[in-house]
């Protein structure tokens, strides 16, 4: 696996790791009594739809997209690409950022470990339609043509980067576990608040470089990056 290839992967997992939705049902958790085990049947329930997703997406799409690309021609490549970063420039560009627009989150029935497992799934599994990140990382390992072993840890890679944010908050409340639960609310707030913004600038800022990569192509006949 090449180092622009890790690179690129890094970026987009940690683009994609910032979901409102992940971290406000983390918080409710660390809000119940003995929240650990929970908090980490919860992120494993989470890590297995999307490693399992990204399997599914790149052994049945690995050959299909690898012979696309083969067959596309630069221009209908790089036009592709200048459709895609404009699109996440209008996104970032309309997308809200006021409080309370954000995602609600469902107490679960129950808070047994086994449960809490199932809601990780269940709103990774609701997030992985809108996952275009993801997608996008998936195809770059797809176009990258790698062993089986090496498509596997790209995988790993991805999620391990991916899950940084919920496991910083998992250790954070266990080193600091009084001070943490006292400022939960405050922190919740603070996610509310940021993490539209940093969705709304990252896809205009994401939109905008994929937009002038594939422009400075179209005109030029080669890539800036």
């Amino acid at each position: 696996m090449s180092l622009t290839l890790t690179a690129a992967l890094v970026s987009i997992a940690l683009f994609d790791s910032l979901n409102p939705a992940l971290f406000l049902a983390q918080f409710y958790l660390i809000a119940t009594p003995k929240p650990v085990p929970r908090l980490v049947s919860y992120i494993a329930g989470v890590l297995l739809v999307n490693f399992v997703a990204g399997l599914l997406l790149l052994g049945g799409a690995q050959a299909l997209i690898a012979n696309f690309f083969q067959n596309l021609g630069g221009g209908v490549l790089y036009g592709a690409q200048l459709a895609l970063g404009l699109t996440l420039l209008v996104f970032g560009l309309q997308f809200k950022t006021e409080a309370g627009a954000g995602p609600q989150v469902k107490a679960p029935r129950s808070l047994h470990p086994g449960h809490t497992f199932l809601l990780g799934m269940v709103v990774m599994l609701n997030e992985i339609t809108t996952a275009l990140p993801y997608f996008i990382a998936v195809e770059r390992i797809s176009r990258a043509q790698l062993s089986v072993s090496d498509n596997l840890l790209a995988l790993v890679l991805y999620n391990l980067v991916f899950a940084l944010p919920l496991l910083g908050f998992l250790s954070l409340f266990m080193v600091y576990r009084q001070r943490f639960a006292a400022r939960l609310e405050r922190v919740s707030r603070a996610v509310r608040v940021w993490t539209p913004r940093v969705v709304k600038y990252g896809s205009v800022a994401f939109g905008a470089v994929l937009a002038m990569n594939a422009a400075v192509y179209l005109i030029v006949g080669r890539t800036l990056f």
